[in-house]
């Protein structure tokens, strides 16, 4: 299943704007693009060679008619993308990149940006010289029919950017390219991020030492302590994240990033462990499901919907499947089901669920289950390029 890409991004200063059109442009250093792979990028629309003289050349006329605020949005940079795989022959990462796949998104993409933003719009180009295929759009987000800078008219609110994702998957359809799931944490790291990334020493928390899971609160109900201990696992859960991106960099850019990859799989080790000991708050020490109350069936319900979503947020997926159950999010709600589609767990409609299918013996599996996928996710973070020196 191959899934379209939307992002916006705001743009506030002259600095920014600047530094966006050199990436588009490669007039400055890019470490992550194949510099024999740049002659493929393309102009479509506009030219990014003087983006911020036109950006300029349109906040001068809407400042003649109203202000501009010095916090205010003075473009959008729209990245355009989808699923890395559907861009390759076979629709597997490993395999060539399919040019034919890649002109049949971009006459779709470019298509979508000339009715979505018209003359707004100062220049699209697209990007081949990267791991994804992808296209850089940018515009001055000016109301149409008053003149004057207004990113609320366009983006603002969450009503409006949903709006923006389905208009634009609608538009991506005829390419079998789906709509991105509503409500995930998913986000598009800006290319600035990236680059900070190179820069910064790579550091994993010692959660062995440094976390806690805090200790109950006299006449605690259950479920508040779930909810409390759940927002510092969650926080935690970041800072690993964060850790494993910032590996990630360092190894698209092939650097020595695998002298901290063990730390890495510690600490998802180290977390595993602390999620058993959460999961452990909640269990009865009676061993069938149905003499449980509502109020704990809830917080096994919460806590298993909690570790699933750490696992897909650690594997930067909506979907793993391990040997007896599968961790999914789908149309807005997270789930757990044995692999013969039996549904276990899940919290469609807001409220966390154990179904009928859910013995007791799960819970123990399941945390089995996720102890094995996260340690299939530290191997994942093995740089490429010490794989290929170890080929050598």
């Amino acid at each position: 299943m191959a899934y379209s890409i939307l992002r916006f991004g705001k743009l506030k200063t002259a600095g920014q704007i600047t530094a966006s059109q050199s990436h588009c442009t490669r007039t400055r250093e890019t470490p992550n693009a194949d510099p024999t792979s740049t002659p493929l990028n393309r102009q479509l629309l506009g030219s990014a060679e003087h983006l911020w003289e036109q950006v300029d050349e349109r906040l001068q006329v809407a400042a003649q008619k109203r202000k501009t605020r010095p916090d205010a949005n003075l473009a959008c940079e729209v990245l355009l993308s989808a699923s890395p795989e559907w861009f390759h022959q076979g629709h597997d990462r490993q395999g060539e990149l399919d040019l034919a796949q890649v002109d049949r998104f971009t006459a779709y993409a470019t298509e979508w940006l000339q009715q979505a933003f018209g003359a707004y719009c100062l220049s699209a180009v697209l990007h081949l010289d990267e791991m994804t295929p992808h296209i850089h759009a940018h515009l001055v987000p000016l109301h149409p029919e008053k003149g004057w800078l207004s990113w609320e008219h366009w983006f603002g609110g969450r009503a409006k950017l949903q709006a923006w994702q389905d208009h634009f998957a609608a538009a991506m359809a005829p390419l079998e390219l789906q709509r991105g799931i509503k409500g995930t944490i998913a986000q598009h790291e800006h290319i600035q991020a990236f680059y900070g990334r190179l820069q910064r020493d790579i550091a994993v928390p010692d959660l062995e030492r440094e976390f806690r899971l805090p200790p109950p609160v006299a006449q605690e109900s259950v479920q508040d302590y779930h909810q409390r201990a759940s927002v510092l696992l969650a926080q935690t859960a970041l800072q690993v994240q964060e850790a494993i991106a910032t590996v990630v960099a360092h190894a698209q850019n092939e650097t020595l990033a695998l002298r901290k990859e063990k730390e890495v799989r510690a600490t998802l080790h180290a977390l595993s462990d602390r999620l058993d000991q959460l999961e452990r708050q909640y269990s009865s020490s009676q061993t069938q499901v149905q003499t449980l109350s509502a109020q704990q069936k809830t917080a096994i319900a919460q806590e298993l919907v909690t570790t699933a979503n750490l696992v897909l947020n650690l594997a930067q997926s909506n979907y793993l499947k391990g040997r007896t159950y599968v961790f999914s999010r789908r149309r807005g709600f997270t789930k757990i089901d044995r692999r013969d589609g039996q549904r276990l767990v899940h919290d469609q409609g807001g409220v966390p669920t154990l179904t009928a299918d859910f013995q007791a013996s799960d819970l123990a599996k399941i945390g089995q289950a996720r102890d094995t996928l996260l340690r299939q996710l530290a191997q994942k973070y093995e740089p490429q390029s010490l794989q290929r020196s170890k080929r050598r």
